[in-house]
């Protein structure tokens, strides 16, 4: 089996890579060949534990003749421990009487039972809702993960009973992650209650949900999941949407928000919408004490809007900026303090991330690449990509130069002397071939003027510093 490692390309995720390097005793895995005893039995379990079964139903005779492949198949592999079903509004699912769809029912909710379980489905029947519930009920005794993409035909299901709770008051308390992707689009029946679905699993510690949920998960006066810590939130983010978090009763130490935008002039509903930047440093605000890490996604703001202001973090371990950096949005970031210093807005951050790092960014490098003498000795991993792929960073930096990629870059490896990853090193290189890092000084000069071991102590308390043409 090969196994590629370039730069924004990978076949198989770092996490699998890691473990099965870490079990062979390897550092690392580039362009070679493992067929051996060893790679199989270390590459087994992981595979079977970073794996997602995908299983599609619709209740067709064929699916009989599948089910009894797959059981077989599966039958060195042991159960399956991430599983995904995805079922059709179009599944001929009319009474769970006919064989092939006991034979689904009952390979669904006995023969699978998955620490990790997906169900995609159209809900156009109460027996779908039933059917569904049965499988999640058979597996409530090992799921700690659980993702529901519904999309609910209201026409269909209109003779259910409006009272009918979701699962019959069911719980699942085992359950650690909750994934609801999808929106409130032609749920004005509102039959499957999404506060019912989230109070079934009511000691989730990480919740994922698309931003139109939110208005309706986190009202005023309302109760959070009492050991939510992480919220992930997919879709764009308006300032509207983005106030239901402020209701949030528990504090947050991992917020990710895909994309926080100001809807366009033509989508802007006045005494409803909001601007989104107050909105967001608003919730940075709340939850800047308990944040560690941060990933957000910064598009657009309205041309008369205020700019994003971040507050001050003080346990902040890593900070992701995507999206962003539009060549029409001259907005930048502001901080409370009027000149960003690092040791003071993010005294613990230990990672700093742009990606994908696309258009004109200016704006943004002048706000979190303030020129000055302070430095971040806490950050050893920065790293900026573009979101393709390329073969190595050089090549990246080719492309997207233009003339952006000059001295002033020579600012980062300024301000963080011991982040040391790959694309510091690779940009040092690219910078240092363009002419923007003068040559360091013979070291017998350095020697006579300042002797080798004040050298030495300097390096260690203040890092490396580059000299660099004007800025």
């Amino acid at each position: 089996m090969k196994l590629t490692r370039l730069c924004g390309r990978r076949d198989l995720s770092d996490t699998v890579i890691s473990s099965i390097c870490s079990w062979l005793r390897v550092k690392d895995v580039k362009n070679c060949r493992l067929v051996s005893h060893d790679w199989n039995i270390a590459a087994k379990p992981i595979l079977k534990q970073k794996s997602v079964i995908n299983l599609s139903s619709k209740f067709y005779e064929s699916d009989i003749a599948r089910n009894e492949r797959f059981r077989r198949r599966m039958a060195s592999f042991g159960q399956p421990h991430h599983v995904h079903i995805e079922v059709s509004k179009y599944s001929r699912l009319h009474g769970l009487t006919s064989t092939n769809e006991l034979s689904n029912v009952n390979f669904f909710t006995k023969f699978l039972s998955p620490q990790k379980l997906g169900i995609t489905a159209e809900i156009s029947s109460v027996l779908m809702v039933q059917f569904l519930e049965k499988i999640l009920l058979n597996s409530s005794s090992n799921l700690v993960q659980v993702e529901l993409g519904l999309d609910v035909d209201d026409d269909l299901i209109r003779g259910d009973d409006p009272l009918r709770e979701f699962f019959n008051g069911a719980e699942f308390p085992r359950v650690k992650r909750l994934d609801l992707p999808f929106s409130r689009v032609n749920w004005s029946l509102g039959k499957v209650k999404v506060p019912q679905i989230v109070a079934a699993f009511p000691n989730i510690t990480e919740l994922r949900v698309d931003s139109d949920l939110l208005p309706v998960l986190f009202v005023e006066g309302g109760s959070s999941p009492r050991f939510l810590s992480k919220l992930w939130i997919t879709g764009g983010m308006s300032g509207y949407k983005c106030n239901a978090i402020l209701h949030l009763t528990q504090p947050l130490k991992h917020l990710h928000i895909e994309e926080a935008f100001d809807p366009s002039v033509h989508h802007w509903k006045p005494g409803h919408d909001t601007d989104i930047s107050p909105s967001l440093y608003a919730v940075l605000s709340k939850n800047c004490h308990t944040l560690e890490y941060l990933d957000l996604g910064l598009a657009e703001l309205r041309e008369d809007s205020e700019t994003w202001k971040f507050p001050s973090f003080p346990n902040l371990k890593r900070l992701n900026v995507m999206k962003g950096f539009y060549s029409n949005d001259n907005h930048a970031v502001r901080f409370d303090s009027e000149i960003l210093n690092y040791s003071e807005t993010f005294p613990k951050l230990e990672e700093l991330q742009f990606s994908p790092w696309e258009g004109d960014w200016t704006p943004y490098f002048q706000s979190f690449f303030p020129a000055g003498k302070h430095i971040c000795a806490s950050v050893t991993r920065l790293h900026i990509s573009d979101g393709k792929e390329h073969a190595n960073f050089i090549e990246m930096f080719r492309e997207r130069d233009q003339g952006k990629i000059n001295a002033r870059f020579v600012r980062i490896l300024n301000l963080f002397p011991n982040a040391d990853n790959l694309f510091m090193q690779e940009l040092k290189s690219y910078l240092v071939k363009k002419g923007h890092i003068l040559k360091p000084r013979s070291n017998n000069n350095r020697n006579r003027k300042f002797g080798s071991q004040t050298r030495a102590m300097t390096k260690k308390k203040m890092g490396s510093s580059y000299n660099f043409y004007s800025l």
